[in-house]
């Protein structure tokens, strides 16, 4: 028998993911991931996962959701899935409940990730205890984290920068304008609209990163252009100096491709006001799939 054992969730627009964490750490083969449209609601996939669980009991569940979180409430942004901690107790049986956005997630995450869950792909030492966690995938957001504080925020439906902006409407023209949010550029959806507007056929984000083809390749370069221009900006908006972390899907698999991750450390790094020291702000990709369920665990830990 394990004592203290949690059950950690990430639930996405499209995936979600459970583990069995004990303190800051996973249990090594506990992760499984399930297709949101298999179900109807997360009630059903967390009864799906414990029915697997051959007598393990969790005595809490930790939930990171790809929404706003309020109150113990919280509800999918890209589903329409809601969650509320007292029902969770109820339907699911356990002791406790904690409900938190996965970008907060990440960032309680950052000073328990394993070594080789992290890439660093540009910039100097860390500096300072200030870092800032940036996800892309179905979605958009970030959180900052100071001195193991995570500080909360919503930047997916902001306006994006003129810099972005610029340089959209350069290569697209007119068709840029359809970007106007950081959401709408900046996650999957965004990836598979840019390459639309740039005259190709639609098609899915994974089959643009997957690609081979020349307009594969000119639509991910391009997303990494403009993202490495927004990683500028971010870095004046929060002042990451200990580190800007990069998660999601789409960022891992644009920062694969070599000619690409090229292409948004250079734009990250061209600042060279105050002494180059914004240039030189540390970017790191977050490899590991099951990166928030780290910090489900760790949240979960600091309130026992």
């Amino acid at each position: 028998m394990i004592d203290n054992l949690t059950l950690v969730a990430d639930v996405g627009g499209t995936n979600t993911r459970f583990a069995l964490a004990v303190r800051n750490s996973l249990i090594a083969g506990s992760s499984v991931r399930y297709s949101n449209a298999d179900f109807g609601s997360f009630v059903e996939v967390a009864q799906s996962y414990c029915a697997s669980l051959d007598g393990k009991k969790p005595s809490s569940i930790c939930i990171a959701i790809a929404g706003p979180v309020l109150a113990d409430k919280g509800e999918l942004t890209n589903g329409n899935w809601a969650f509320d901690t007292d029902i969770l107790v109820h339907s699911l049986g356990f002791e406790r409940s904690y409900l938190l956005n996965d970008l907060v997630a990440l960032g309680y995450a950052l000073d328990v990730l394993p070594d080789h869950a992290v890439r660093q792909i540009s910039g100097g030492t860390p500096l300072g205890d200030q870092s800032l966690v940036a996800g892309i995938a179905t979605g958009f957001n970030v959180s900052m984290c100071h001195a193991g504080h995570v500080i909360e925020a919503e930047l997916g439906h902001a306006s994006l920068p003129s810099s972005v902006i610029g340089v959209l409407q350069d290569v697209l023209g007119k068709k840029g304008r359809s970007f106007n949010t950081v959401e709408s550029l900046f996650s999957g959806r965004g990836l598979a609209a840019l390459h639309f507007a740039l005259g190709f056929a639609e098609t899915d984000p994974a089959q643009i990163t997957g690609s081979t083809t020349e307009e594969g390749t000119q639509t991910v370069v391009l997303f990494a252009q403009l993202l490495g221009l927004f990683c500028r900006e971010m870095t004046f908006q929060y002042m990451p100096f200990g580190g800007l972390y990069l998660n999601g899907s789409v960022v891992r698999a644009i920062s694969e491709s070599k000619p690409a991750a090229k292409v948004i450390i250079a734009e990250a790094g061209k600042d060279k006001r105050f002494s180059g020291r914004f240039g030189q702000v540390p970017l790191f990709v977050i490899t590991e799939d099951n990166a928030a369920l780290y910090g489900c665990a760790r949240y979960a830990q600091l309130r026992i």
